[in-house]
C-alpha cells in the first residue's frame, strides 16, 4: 500500500504544476494583449479593458445559434 502512495504522488503533483503554469501563462498572455491592444493607463482602464477581453474571448468561442431554414434538411 505503500509504494502505491509513493507512486501517485508524483503523478499528482506533476499534474498540479502543469496545471498552474498553463494558468498562470492565460492569465499574463491576457495581461499582454490587453496592455499592448489597449494601451499603458491606469489601473482602473486596465481592468475594464481587460473585461472587454475576456468578453470578445467568449464571444469568439460561443457557439452560434441560427434559425433551420429549408436547405439544413437533407432529401
Amino acid at each position: 500500500m505503500r509504494g502505491i502512495v509513493y507512486a501517485i504522488r508524483p503523478a499528482m503533483m506533476t499534474l498540479i504544476r502543469k496545471l498552474f503554469w498553463s494558468a498562470l501563462f492565460l492569465v499574463f498572455t491576457l495581461g499582454f494583449v490587453t496592455l499592448f491592444d489597449h494601451g499603458f493607463v491606469t489601473t482602473n482602464q486596465f481592468t475594464v479593458d481587460a473585461k472587454t477581453e475576456v468578453n470578445d474571448l467568449v464571444t469568439l468561442v460561443r457557439p452560434i445559434h441560427r434559425d433551420k431554414d429549408h436547405s439544413d434538411q437533407v432529401p
